[in-house]
């Protein structure tokens, strides 16, 4: 866990129905730099109060509630065929692209 003390910057509505947040802090000491790095791409829980409090922060990790992670990436990929592509056949556009993110994977390892 890492507190910093923040600006609350801005937001963006995302497509998919979440929100992309932006922070601003003051000057950082290097072992926070270290920690953020460490939980770069985590999941976890974001608690913002412009008073110090502790009291609702939930002990417990935090659980992704409803939309699986493969259900998430499938939502995202729609929207950008909608938009980018748009022709054809979602599910067979889909299936090509998930083939070729697997080659690539299977080139790394080479």
């Amino acid at each position: 866990m890492i507190k910093l003390p923040t600006y609350f910057t801005g937001f963006a509505s995302k497509s998919d129905g979440s929100a992309s947040l932006r922070f601003a802090t003051q000057e950082l000491q290097a072992g926070d730099f270290a920690v953020l790095k460490e939980n770069h791409n985590a999941f976890g829980w974001l608690v913002f109060s412009e008073t110090a409090t502790e009291k609702d922060i939930p002990d417990e990790n935090p659980e992704e509630e409803g939309i699986s992670p493969s259900e998430r990436l499938r939502r995202r990929m729609f929207v950008y065929w909608k938009n980018k592509v748009n022709e054809g056949d979602f599910q067979l556009w889909r299936r090509q692209q998930l083939e070729k993110l697997g080659e690539r994977y299977l080139e790394k390892l080479q």
